[in-house]
């Protein structure tokens, strides 16, 4: 099968089993209501997609210099879009039976900062991983190019109808200074419009799908039954009936799309911040408990960490210790199999990292006596084999 037609049938397969595994999940992962606000400036997908079809009709219109300029003005525009990665994401966590979050990709609970697109990828590897969507991670690994994007925005570089050169930067590897656009770009570009396609026809068809109003479960944040509300326009939102009580007082609550002023509006939804945060950490411990082994990277772990550090709440402290110690035991016990003496001493350094962070998150709550003797016996291995491997080096 093409590349194109496993990247189109992951993302179409994603929406699809997300919806099936849980679809009240489904339905809050689209509206990403993150506050009151209108329907098309609430969140950055609309412009996103009348921008990247703006440019791809200009692009495929284009020649030479031109195309090329418009090319990667589409391209790095598409690699940008920050609810794009956390819709991706989100709908990763409910098909595996966890809530989606509209906040997934700040980096601390503090929100002091957005993660990078470098980062952004990185942070959902796993979750695809986990997800079965290899040919999602396969499409960031091999089509996003930071120096591409990077010296484009920065007006770093030169253009000729057949070449890019970059100026001020590091070569591409195994690229180089400069590179062919028409073997080299153009089918990164290609793809990326073939992904943004698929996506956009996923989200807004998932918008389209809810004609009529549909009873389903879900947690907000305990078990419910809501209404989603539909109509010939598609989602409307969503109504939990007599779910909250004022002064003795029954009332429904939920989020719901007001047409007089083209604006989403929440209504007696108690769910305070904190509460929100408790629920997505939970969910993300439970998942990390009942994975084996971080396998493709470990970023949104390292996010977990900081989230569950910054909180410092003795159950989450608890669990973090377990999950580290588990995932440093996976690593030491891969060193005695393993031939190469330079991977070994690799599986050594990392499984002491992960030792060194459990005693940290574990010290006030647990005798980490065993862990600290377990680092000391890794680090005397690690000076006996650089020790032998300088023996070795001065002997030849």
């Amino acid at each position: 099968m093409p590349m194109m037609e496993k990247i189109l049938s992951d993302i179409t397969s994603l929406f699809e089993e997300a919806k099936a595994r849980s679809e009240f999940d489904f339905m809050l992962t689209l509206i990403n209501y993150r506050g009151m606000g209108p329907k098309r400036t609430a969140t950055n997908l609309y412009e996103w997609f009348d921008a990247i079809t703006h440019y791809a009709e200009v692009y495929k219109a284009s020649q030479g210099k031109e195309k090329t300029r418009v090319g990667i003005l589409l391209y790095s525009t598409f690699f940008e879009n920050s609810d794009f990665y956390n819709i991706i994401g989100s709908l990763c966590r409910v098909k595996l039976g966890f809530k989606g979050s509209s906040y997934l990709f700040w980096k601390t609970r503090k929100y002091e900062r957005f993660l990078g697109i470098g980062e952004k990828q990185a942070f959902l590897a796993e979750l695809l991983d986990d997800a079965g969507k290899q040919n999602i991670i396969k499409f960031f690994e091999e089509n996003y190019v930071d120096e591409v994007r990077n010296s484009f925005f920065h007006s770093s570089y030169s253009l000729t109808d057949d070449r890019y050169t970059l100026h001020n930067f590091d070569p591409i590897p195994e690229v180089g200074m400069s590179f062919d656009v028409k073997t080299f770009l153009y089918p990164k570009i290609d793809l990326a419009v073939g992904f943004f396609e698929a996506f956009r026809s996923g989200y807004l068809n998932g918008f389209l799908s809810y004609q009529e109003d549909k009873v389903v479960s879900g947690r907000f944040p305990g078990p419910v039954e809501a209404t989603i509300l539909g109509s010939k326009d598609g989602l409307k939102g969503f109504r939990i009936k007599n779910s909250v009580q004022f002064y003795g007082e029954w009332k429904d609550s939920g989020i719901m799309y007001d047409e007089k002023y083209d604006m989403w509006t929440g209504f007696n939804i108690q769910m305070p911040m904190a509460n929100v945060d408790t629920i997505e950490i939970f969910d993300s411990l439970a998942r990390y408990e009942a994975k084996s082994d971080i396998v493709r990277s470990d970023s949104e772990f390292t996010n977990l960490l900081d989230k569950v550090l910054e909180r410092r709440r003795d159950d989450e402290m608890a669990r973090a210790t377990d999950l580290l110690v588990k995932f440093a035991d996976v690593r030491y016990n891969k060193i005695e199999p393993e031939k190469n003496p330079h991977k070994r001493n690799g599986m050594r350094k990392q499984a002491i990292q992960y030792y060194e962070k459990a005693i940290d998150f574990g010290k006030k709550l647990f005798d980490m006596a065993e862990i600290e003797d377990v680092i000391a016996h890794l680090r005397k291995d690690i000076v006996g084999a650089d020790t032998q491997q300088a023996s070795d080096s001065g002997s030849t």
